[in-house]
């Protein structure tokens, strides 16, 4: 039995900022509550997808507040507690409990790519310094450490350790990791695009970066692989995949903001380093999502 019961769709919410700056809270705010009235399971805040990089240790806090506020229990909230230093991914773990979070996600040390003994080392680490629930995260492309089935298997001896998510985009890692931990660990993939493959292997659920741009598009596909309704999901898959060629028209993360601008929600630029898309990435998303009807898809959904 599963230490947890997250499971479902776990939404890596954006951050809005404003022209000169400062995070948009208002927008935040209403972005959290539009994810949980459009069937979020959960919600992650300060993720990669939210820009955790780009901000100070005092509004990643503020933020966590302001999930927590507006989550108001009725799901799980997960801070994003990521950081090259770790000291401060330790800060960091403090704060999510102190906040009320329900939980944190924690990448391995970023940049300094350790080797498998040291990022075991710094994941127990972090769990000793909260009671919290934690979920690991597996990103190999971008981190450029494979935290590898074996190794999750031997992070899932500890008590908090509850999930994993992982954006290996490997399925047979996925199996395999699957075959070792499902009975005691929630994983979790991290690209909507491999729900259909992976739940029938023990998957329970997606960190998701299109739920909180396509309305319930994401829940309504979720639910249909999970029933082996494939004419639903056969209908609804295009216009899924479509978002995800948005968000690879230039960098990843500008293009999840470019995407939802481009249907209606609008949520900002992103800060530096990454830039906004140029006029040209901005015809490119606005094509893919045209070609596929994706605008379409979504109101029929509401």
């Amino acid at each position: 039995m599963t230490k947890t019961n997250w499971q479902g769709i776990h939404s890596v919410l954006v951050t809005p900022f404003l022209p000169e700056g400062p995070i948009d809270f208002p927008r935040f705010e209403a972005l959290a509550e539009a994810n949980i009235a459009n069937g979020a399971d959960g919600l992650i805040v300060c993720g990669s997808t939210g820009e955790f990089y780009a901000m100070t240790v005092a509004e990643r806090v503020k933020l966590f507040e302001a999930t927590v506020k507006v989550a108001a229990g009725r799901v799980p909230v997960l801070a994003g507690v990521s950081d090259l230093h770790t000291d401060i991914v330790l800060e960091l773990t403090r704060a999510a409990e102190t906040t009320g979070c329900d939980g944190i996600l924690a990448l391995p040390p970023i940049y300094a790519k350790p080797d498998l003994r040291e990022a075991e080392h710094f994941y127990r680490r972090i769990c000793a310094a909260s009671g919290l629930p934690v979920m690991l995260y597996n990103s190999p492309v971008r981190i450029g450490v494979n935290i590898t089935p074996d190794l999750v298997a031997r992070l899932a001896e500890i008590p908090n350790v509850v999930a994993i998510k992982d954006s290996s985009g490997d399925i047979q890692q996925v199996a395999e990791l699957c075959q070792k931990v499902k009975g005691e660990l929630a994983v979790f993939v991290g690209y909507e695009t491999m729900i259909r493959s992976s739940l029938p292997l023990g998957v329970v659920g997606v960190v998701a970066m299109a739920h909180q741009l396509s309305g319930r598009l994401v829940r309504r596909y979720f639910d249909a692989c999970a029933a082996g309704d494939a004419a639903t999901a056969d209908r609804l898959e295009p216009a899924l995949f479509a978002i995800y060629r948005c968000f690879k028209s230039g960098s990843f993360y500008a293009g999840i903001k470019a995407a939802m601008n481009a249907l209606g929600q609008p949520v900002g630029i992103p800060r530096e380093p990454l830039l906004p898309f140029t006029d040209a990435q901005l015809a490119s998303v606005a094509k893919i999502l045209a070609d596929a009807d994706v605008a379409a898809t979504i109101k029929t959904l509401a």
